[in-house]
């Protein structure tokens, strides 16, 4: 009988060193900047400003307010790294736009990859599993699921998007029609049906994930053959039918959004091989990821604020992330009273105190998936011998 109690204690074993985890959770990778930093740019001083911080296993990332299409006016643009989260300030007004006809004024972003075009020509360093410039047909199956909220006081927001490049060659410092940038609309404040210019294509299917939950989302795919001229790139942009109003989709003004980036990138391809002819799609490289909102000042004031609670490339589902430390940090900022050189509006001095509950990995998201590997067999092991222990000095 003694025997038998060994042999189940030794069958428990064995099942709890080599049996499946099912519960296992999903390695995930941060896409924001660690540490407390905070970039001010003064509008139309430095438009370009830019930090380059460190995310995990050696990887960066850039911040930029990116106003591309500002030559005047007063305020500035303040971004906030405080425990894992991006925190972005807009307070600009009497804006002067440099393309009048452009709606937009810029685009504060996370920038990662390689912009080897200008105005940055920077390559931030890339994790191993997405190490970019990288062949698009190559992108592995990895979730980007982002956490972001909207707040609007004065101005608009164009969209919260992902900007993605792919572009023919490597390191190219300029790009032309052999080029495509990918744009894909979580918050959408305009429909691009039916304006000059724009091809309406076939609409594209995606398991997308919403607030907690995975649901196949039709998005409505718009195309610009040539942005900027007949030597531009190809433009796609991307609006999920979600959240319908005024007869045009408008997706989250906050919330959870995540995408599988590998199946981002065959849908794209396909489009892209679609419209231009056979073989066209192959050869691209995706070289570099953005995330930001496209922000404008119809009425001459931008004064707004949005933030990126985390960023996360997910290797496996993305509803079952890794356990991680909650911690409280404090910071802040105060952006100096400007006067502006072409205009007689003047921005107070803005003061601001953020007390942020924010998620910092602790252990690093690999190691706690392993550790949590680890930790079920142990326990199971355990209570294994127990019980075996157990049952053998009651026999005697």
């Amino acid at each position: 009988m003694r025997l038998l109690y060994l042999a189940l204690a030794v069958g428990v074993v064995a099942f709890a060193l080599t049996g499946p985890q099912a519960a296992a959770c999903s390695q995930y990778y941060t896409m924001i900047p660690r540490g407390n930093y905070s970039l001010l740019t003064l509008a139309g001083v430095n438009n370009y400003n830019a930090y380059i911080g460190g995310l995990q296993d050696g990887a960066t990332a850039m911040i930029s307010p990116m106003l591309w299409n500002l030559v005047g006016g007063t305020g500035n643009v303040t971004m906030v790294l405080s425990g894992g989260r991006l925190y972005v300030y807009i307070n600009v007004t009497g804006v002067s736009r440099a393309i009048k006809f452009t709606p937009v004024v810029g685009f504060p972003d996370i920038m990662y990859g390689w912009y080897s075009w200008g105005p940055f020509y920077t390559r931030t360093s890339s994790y191993g599993f997405l190490s970019l410039p990288m062949p698009a047909s190559e992108v592995p199956d990895l979730w980007s699921v982002v956490n972001y909220s909207l707040s609007l006081s004065r101005g608009a927001y164009n969209d919260f998007s992902y900007d993605i490049w792919l572009v023919r060659s490597p390191g190219v410092t300029s790009l032309g029609p052999s080029d495509v940038e990918l744009m894909l609309w979580m918050f959408a404040n305009q429909s691009l049906a039916g304006l000059p210019y724009w091809v309406t294509w076939r609409p594209i299917t995606m398991p997308t994930l919403i607030n907690g939950d995975i649901e196949n989302v039709t998005y409505q795919v718009f195309i610009l053959p040539r942005n900027g001229g007949p030597s531009g790139w190809m433009l796609i942009i991307l609006i999920p039918e979600v959240n319908t109003s005024g007869g045009q989709y408008h997706g989250l003004l906050k919330g959870e959004y995540g995408v599988n980036l590998g199946e981002l990138m065959n849908e794209t391809l396909n489009i892209i091989g679609e419209f231009n002819g056979t073989r066209w799609e192959q050869g691209l490289y995706l070289s570099v990821i953005q995330l930001g909102a496209e922000v404008d000042a119809p009425g001459g004031d931008m004064i707004m604020n949005f933030n990126v609670s985390s960023w996360y490339l997910v290797n496996g589902s993305p509803t079952n992330l890794c356990s991680a430390m909650t911690t409280t940090t404090t910071t802040s900022v105060t952006a100096p009273q400007l006067t502006s050189t072409t205009s007689n509006v003047s921005t107070p001095v803005v003061s601001r105190s953020l007390t942020t509950s924010s998620s910092v990995q602790s252990p690093r998201p690999g190691e706690a998936h392993e550790v949590e590997e680890l930790l079920v067999p142990a326990v199971v092991v355990i209570t294994a011998l127990i019980v075996a222990l157990a049952l053998l000095t009651k026999r005697k």
